[in-house]
């Protein structure tokens, strides 16, 4: 599938979410849906600093908050062989994300390493149906909507030294406290402030 296609999908599905408002509420925060574009750089920008690595095998990623499922289905784009899971805890949002990951796989594709959980990212068993193990190497991805301390402390108390957590949004102000710096990006946007990648690493084993 080019990547025409998979801007297509999604600008379909920020008119059907969003009817031209730049953010929705959501049960438990808000989605403030990403440019395919923005999230391709960001990818790019985790590869050269070597977060997402290259295995074997390749550590997948989970989306926690995947609203309508374009990182996830971004990150399938670009690297078909690592696994891949959103999870979102909106009914809404997450019945949207199966809608666009059917529309993606009737395109081809590699798609099928993606898996999408409709559930709390804050819940090992949820973690546990995406058949991800939390100790091992895994890199989540989230956009802050006020739940990123809670998001860290999860990291910092569940998942290995060898996760890391990658925080994606225009508010430059977002930092947690759980867990160290890593590195920090700042990527300029097309319209409006630019975005910032902050990425923490795992604590390590006591």
């Amino acid at each position: 599938m080019s990547v025409r296609h998979l801007q297509a999908v999604f600008d379909r599905s920020e008119r059907a979410l969003a009817g031209g408002v730049p953010i929705r509420k959501t049960v438990a925060g808000i989605w403030v849906p990403s440019a395919v574009p923005q999230i391709m750089e960001v990818a790019a920008l985790l590869r050269e600093m070597g977060v997402l690595g290259s295995g074997p095998p390749p550590p997948p990623v989970v989306d926690a908050g995947s609203g309508d499922g374009r990182v996830a289905a971004v990150m399938a784009h670009l690297e078909p062989a690592r696994p891949v899971c959103g999870i979102e805890r909106d009914p809404v949002l997450f019945g949207q994300a199966e809608e666009n990951l059917r529309a993606l796989r009737r395109r081809g594709g590699g798609y099928a390493a993606v898996r999408l959980i409709e559930g709390d990212y804050c819940d090992p068993a949820t973690y546990g149906s995406c058949g991800v193990d939390l100790g091992a190497p895994l890199v989540i991805i989230n956009y802050p909507d006020g739940n990123q301390q809670r998001l860290a402390r999860f990291v910092a108390r569940h998942a290995g030294p060898d996760a890391t957590l990658c925080l994606f949004t225009h508010d430059r102000s977002v930092d947690v406290d759980e867990l160290p710096l890593r590195a920090r990006r700042d990527l300029p946007a097309a319209v409006g402030p630019d975005w910032r990648l902050s990425v923490y690493r795992g604590l390590p084993v006591a």
